[in-house]
């Protein structure tokens, strides 16, 4: 790669990561994101502050630029249930900008980080041909940004990469692994979300991947051939939270309740990918156990505090 790329949400959890990446490889690098903190130092890449909603700051971030990619996002599933036209407004608007700025200045690429939400309650394994039927504003937000890529790529030639990330966990991530160590950490019991069936409780499962696998799979992305990719983020394997709660026990040395509760009706029991595609296409192959990624996180957390 020798681009110009720019990484729009490029100061969040996952985008700093992306853009520390592509900087440690000698890459040029731009980020547009609106995050004021006083934290966020990144040495390397040039820093546009703006509003990826305001279009003509879109255009001006984009000037010059060869390679996009959209981490920008709100992405709380249950938010979005209280919050729908937030979520649609922002998250749609931030891509349609994207895609019309890159139409207009011609650049050649935009990855597009969407997410399994968009498959809904539909039965695992999740394969990319699946029907896409999403329970929450936040999947069919989504969703509306996938189809946006693809009718962009067919009208204009746009080419166009879509990776459904799954359940994305690693340090500094606000996510399930987050609430399950703090409890631990100050004895609190742990919930764990599922369904009880018949006087059965099923423990949800999901799809857990660690944050640099995602990222060295976006990375991957940039560097596709031109075309319309869409591509499952994922393990390939199922873990069900009871178990993840068990892990987190194990790795703090706590002993904690855990407590069961009924998982929200916008949320699927199962969700886990097919990754065949993603092996195939990208080369790409996620590397990292899920008790590599709690005891990581458990001694970040830690030296955090």
């Amino acid at each position: 790669m020798c681009w110009l790329i720019l990484v729009v949400g490029g100061l969040g959890y996952i985008g700093r990561r992306v853009v520390e990446s592509l900087v440690s490889r000698g890459e040029e690098v731009r980020v547009l994101d609106k995050a004021r903190r006083d934290d966020l130092h990144l040495q390397g890449p040039e820093i546009v502050r703006g509003d990826a909603t305001e279009f003509s700051m879109v255009m001006e971030a984009m000037r010059g630029v060869e390679r996009v990619v959209n981490l920008a996002a709100h992405v709380d599933v249950n938010e979005s249930i209280s919050h729908p036209q937030r979520y649609l407004q922002n998250n749609i608007t931030i891509h349609l900008n994207l895609l019309e700025a890159a139409r207009r200045l011609g650049v050649e690429k935009v990855v597009l980080a969407s997410s399994a939400a968009v498959y809904g309650d539909a039965p695992p394994p999740l394969r990319e041909e699946a029907e896409a039927k999403p329970t929450s504003p936040y999947g069919l937000s989504k969703l509306c940004c996938e189809q946006l890529s693809m009718a962009y790529h067919r009208s204009f030639g746009t080419d166009a990469t879509i990776l459904r990330y799954f359940n994305v966990l690693g340090e500094g991530g606000r996510n399930v692994l987050k609430i399950f160590v703090e409890n631990a950490l100050n004895d609190k019991p742990i919930i764990v979300k599922g369904r009880w069936v018949r006087g059965e409780f099923f423990p949800a499962s999901r799809d857990f991947i660690y944050v640099d696998d995602v990222v060295g799979a976006t990375l991957r992305a940039l560097a596709l051939e031109p075309g319309l990719y869409t591509l499952n983020i994922g393990c390939g394997r199922p873990v069900d939270v009871r178990s993840l709660a068990e892990l987190v026990l194990r790795e703090t040395g706590t002993e904690v309740d855990i407590l069961l509760d009924e998982i929200g009706p916008h949320e699927p029991l199962s969700s886990w990918s097919d990754n065949t595609q993603a092996r195939q296409i990208l080369g790409w192959t996620p590397e990292t156990s899920l008790e590599t990624i709690v005891r990581r996180y458990v001694e970040w957390y830690r030296r955090k505090k």
